[in-house]
């Protein structure tokens, strides 16, 4: 990972569904720079909300987490890490309302 960034390349990790949620959620990344992470989440219960949930990376290896905004059902929550083309998404999933 790091040998990748250093090279000049953001490694981006795969999109993975949200597990052990209520509903039925897809997460993805955005292809090009600047990143940036999404959730859309069907099925869920009509007061629930949802929002993406990113950790992101910088080519020092530095890592954040970035929160999306609160969605309702059938909504997408998105969130840019960062401006920069260097900064990258390392993982994204999905955080419920309590």
């Amino acid at each position: 990972m790091i040998t990748a960034m250093a090279a000049g390349g953001i490694a981006i990790a795969p999109a993975a569904a949200a597990s052990g949620s209520v509903g039925n959620c897809n997460t993805w990344t955005s292809s090009r720079a600047p990143y940036t992470a999404s959730a859309y989440c069907s099925k869920i219960a009509w007061g629930d909300s949802f929002r993406v949930k990113a950790t992101c990376v910088d080519p020092r290896g530095s890592t954040w987490v970035a929160y999306g905004p609160w969605r309702k059902n059938t909504e997408t929550s998105t969130v840019k890490c960062s401006d920069s083309p260097n900064v990258g998404v390392l993982k994204v999933s999905v955080s419920f309302s309590a």
